[in-house]
């Protein structure tokens, strides 16, 4: 295979998304659920992230009205602002030392 090119699309395998996962063999019981709060949570974060798509915006929208939570699709209009603005909402925070005259 020549170095740095692209497989033709005849070449590449593809595994459908609905066979089995091999490798886990007798500690496939173990395997982790994903939590629903924890995954709805990461899509609405995606909602007010200025760094997400309009694409990842819509997608994320999506997936929380299928997954029942609608109501949490809301972004507030000020951090609608503060995304086209570019403004990120951490603040630098200063220490300051105190310093004691004895």
């Amino acid at each position: 295979m020549p170095f740095m090119t692209r497989r033709s699309r005849a070449t590449t395998t593809h595994v459908p998304a609905s066979l089995p996962s091999k490798g886990l063999g007798i500690f496939r019981q173990f395997k982790l659920r994903r939590n629903p709060n924890r995954v709805a949570g990461g899509h609405k974060a995606a909602l007010s992230n200025p760094h997400t798509t309009r694409q990842g915006r819509k997608h994320a929208k999506k997936e929380l009205r299928r997954m029942g939570r609608g109501n949490a699709t809301h972004v507030p209009i000020l951090t609608k602002i503060k995304r086209a603005l570019g403004i990120t909402s951490s603040r630098r925070r200063h220490t300051q030392r105190r310093t004691v005259i004895v």
